[in-house]
């Protein structure tokens, strides 16, 4: 026989009942069920109950003091007590201590949504805010026909914002993405991450997303990596595929497409001067990718070398690689030109740009010679 509490997320019952306060009929009534079953969930799943099933009984002259004197509400009253607050109402008739009437909530429809949607406050901080009952204020959303939030929504604590819709900025990032960044995708959130030994690629990610959603910087551990973390909202979907060849809507535009290759550099390129001469590499696992970039510099007359870097295997060092690492190198001079002037304005990780920087120049003064 199938029974409900074993269809209930533990991830979700954390979320309500450990970091949110929700009590047990309050959960219940989420999921249309029993206080009991909620509790039967809880510990299956190993949660501690706090105060499970402990009665509660009241002072009559406590309780008439409380409510009557000091005006207190029921869900206060119910707070100091850790009851729920049809239990103070129940004594309150019980005693014949005469009841007020319900306080009605007199929030309109456009400061409930501002309230709850764009400001993205919780039903409890509302409730907090206006003296209302978190029951009220979930009552007026159904009332108002309100769209409730998703739970990874409501329990995460740092607003998210949409990505800005920019087509070169989304061609830029899924360059990045695709060179440098783990992504996946937890309930309606999208997380990245990388480690890094590098300040500029960490400042690099901050940068990029930090106007989004929050940015995590770790400490740096006994190889002297950080790990990056960001969590997104749905929006910044396009994220998660790993392409094995750069997008088509990328590849058909130049715009987007150095755009791309601005963002893959920045996660993978390198741009060096050796005996005496600029050169730009870039080395990856990517075989699908680096042949695209190949080809749609020579659509924009950039010459460039693709080619076998290392095979897979155990190297000298010991060190092993499952796959084989390919390689797109320019050593021309006009094809560096060419490609350090639509590059430059697009490079953003602080160490490419310099390099670039210093690479035109030897690439300028080769062409004045």
């Amino acid at each position: 026989m199938h029974r409900i509490y074993t269809s209930i997320p533990k991830r979700k019952l954390r979320v309500l009942y450990g970091d949110r306060g929700f009590s047990l009929r309050s959960i219940a009534r989420i999921y249309h069920c029993d206080p009991g079953v909620i509790a039967r969930a809880l510990r299956k799943y190993g949660i501690t109950i706090r105060r499970p099933t402990a009665s509660v009984s009241f002072d009559d002259f406590a309780l008439r003091t409380l409510y009557s004197d000091r005006k207190l509400s029921t869900y206060q009253i119910a707070k100091q007590y850790g009851c729920d607050p049809k239990t103070v109402y129940r004594y309150l008739k019980r005693s014949g201590i005469p009841t007020r009437r319900r306080r009605q909530i007199t929030l309109t429809k456009s400061t409930l949504r501002h309230l709850y949607l764009l400001e993205r406050k919780s039903l409890d901080c509302i409730a907090k805010e206006r003296g209302y009952s978190a029951a009220g204020i979930l009552n007026k959303l159904k009332l108002y026909q309100i769209e409730r939030r998703s739970l990874s929504e409501a329990g995460t604590k740092h607003q998210k914002t949409d990505f800005n819709g920019d087509q070169k900025e989304k061609a830029y990032t899924i360059g990045f993405r695709l060179g440098d960044l783990g992504v996946r995708k937890r309930g309606n959130l999208i997380y990245i991450s990388s480690g890094t030994t590098k300040i500029a690629q960490s400042k690099l990610i901050h940068d990029l997303f930090y106007s989004y959603g929050p940015v995590w910087i770790g400490k740096r551990n006994k190889r002297g990596a950080m790990n990056v973390s960001c969590s997104l909202n749905n929006s910044f979907s396009f994220l998660l595929p790993k392409h094995a060849r750069i997008p088509e809507w990328i590849r058909r535009s130049p715009t987007f497409f150095f755009a791309f290759v601005a963002g893959y550099t920045d996660a993978e390129g390198n741009i060096s001067i050796t005996n005496g001469r600029a050169r730009f590499r870039i080395r990856s696992y990517d075989k699908g990718i680096l042949r695209d970039i190949k080809a749609g510099l020579e659509r924009s007359s950039i010459r460039s070398l693709f080619s076998l870097d290392r095979k897979a295997g155990i190297d000298a060092r010991g060190a092993r690689r499952n796959k084989d690492c390919w390689s797109v190198i320019i050593n021309e001079k006009q094809a560096l030109y060419r490609l350090f002037i639509m590059l430059l304005p697009l490079l953003r990780h602080e160490k490419r740009k310099k390099d670039t920087e210093v690479a035109s120049e030897n690439v300028a003064k080769r062409l004045a010679t």
